[in-house]
């Protein structure tokens, strides 16, 4: 196990090859303080050098995956800051292995906006989810708002942002913001079966395809299938692929290397 900001962020391994990123701080609904911002881009840097086939990112206590940023410190934080921040979101967002949040309670400001650098959402039914800080004057400006109006479109944006409103799980299922919605005593269960289940993938190609996806987000229709084409090049020639096609045959489990 490894902490940074004095424990309130902490990394470990829950089981061969998945990895967990814990926000640690229960007794204040999980709030993200800057200290906690630092601690976070630590432990990205860190899951780069770790034999992590997939990350969870989650928190502890049971009330919220996040109640976003520390109101306390708000006046004090930098532009500097949300500029470190942003490019932390961006770090955990380019990770090279899958990542799943499991979200729970809260999932507010700062909090959502580090749910939404993840690849996959998985949330409680409990859950209530927003951006909102236009009521206390501001806008989410660590890619946030971008990433939630890519996600949902700007006439849908509009009312929830324009309005700091709240939504259900349910409402962010329709909206495309979580993938998927579960009982809260299933929950974790339900992540670690994703978990594992990705963990089975070849690593290669997951690592390919989440370059692609990103690349393709905004590209011409012509450019993105440029860019499919060269990607299978690259990935027809790999091991893993090899490695599929003859387990496949061979009616066995097959074993990936990442290469």
């Amino acid at each position: 196990m490894r902490a940074y900001a004095s424990g309130k962020i902490v990394v470990e391994e829950l089981e061969e090859g998945v990895y967990q990123l814990l926000l640690n701080y229960p007794e204040k609904l999980n709030v993200i303080t800057l200290e906690m911002r630092r601690g976070i881009g630590e432990a990205v840097r860190d899951l780069r050098n770790l034999p992590a086939k997939v990350v969870v990112v989650a928190s502890a206590g049971d009330k919220a995956f996040s109640a976003g940023g520390d109101m306390g410190e708000f006046l004090k934080t930098t532009t500097a800051d949300l500029l470190e921040w942003g490019r932390t979101l961006v770090e955990l967002e380019e990770l090279p292995v899958p990542t799943v949040a499991e979200l729970k309670g809260y999932v507010l400001g700062g909090g959502l906006e580090f749910a939404l650098s993840c690849d996959i959402r998985i949330a409680s039914e409990d859950s209530v989810l927003g951006l909102p800080e236009v009521r206390l004057g501001m806008v989410p400006a660590s890619g946030g708002l971008t990433r939630f109006v890519k996600a949902v479109g700007p006439l849908r944006s509009k009312y929830y942002l324009l309005l700091g409103k709240r939504m259900s799980a349910r409402e962010a299922y329709a909206l495309g913001l979580v993938d998927e919605v579960v009982p809260r005593e299933s929950l974790r269960s339900r992540v670690l079966e994703v978990a594992r289940e990705l963990k089975e993938l070849p690593p290669f190609a997951l690592k390919e395809a989440k370059k692609l996806i990103a690349l393709v987000a905004d590209a011409p229709r012509e450019v993105g299938f440029d860019l499919e084409r060269k990607t299978f090049g690259v990935l027809r020639y790999s091991r893993d692929f090899e490695e599929g096609i003859k387990s496949f045959f061979e009616k066995r489990k097959p074993s990936y290397k990442g290469a």
